[in-house]
C-alpha cells in the first residue's frame, strides 16, 4: 500500500490495530536510538561553541529545515507535518544546547 504518492515506502496491509501499532512500535523504534544520536551531536556542539550568542544559529535552522522538506518532497510526504515536527525538535535542541553551554561555566 502506497499513501504517500509513487516513492513512499511499501506499507504493510494491516487489517486489525493490533498490526497498525506493532508496525508504528516497529518504526518507533528505530527513530528514537536516531534522535538520541543527534541529541549526542547537540550536546557536543553545546562544547565546541565559543560564544553563547553562537547556540542560536538562525541561517542554521532555516538550512536544516530546508534540508528536510528536500527529503519529504522526495519521498512525496507532508511538507507541513515534516517542518512542525523538525522546528519542534530544532527549538528543542537549541534550549538543551544552551543548557549545556551554560553548565560549562559551573565546571
Amino acid at each position: 500500500m502506497r499513501l504517500y504518492g509513487k516513492w513512499s515506502p511499501p506499507l504493510k496491509e494491516c487489517t486489525t490495530m493490533a498490526e497498525v501499532r506493532e508496525e508504528i512500535d516497529r518504526l518507533d523504534r528505530s527513530i528514537a536510538p536516531l534522535l538520541v544520536e543527534r541529541l549526542g551531536y547537540i550536546k557536543q556542539a553545546g562544547h565546541i561553541k565559543k560564544d553563547r550568542d553562537a547556540v542560536r544559529d538562525n541561517w542554521r535552522v532555516e538550512d536544516v529545515i530546508s534540508k528536510v522538506l528536500d527529503t519529504t518532497r522526495g519521498v512525496k510526504g507532508d511538507e507541513q507535518m515534516a517542518e512542525e515536527i523538525y522546528r519542534f525538535i530544532i527549538e528543542w535542541s537549541i534550549n538543551h544546547e544552551f543548557d549545556v553551554y551554560d553548565s560549562l561555566g559551573d565546571e
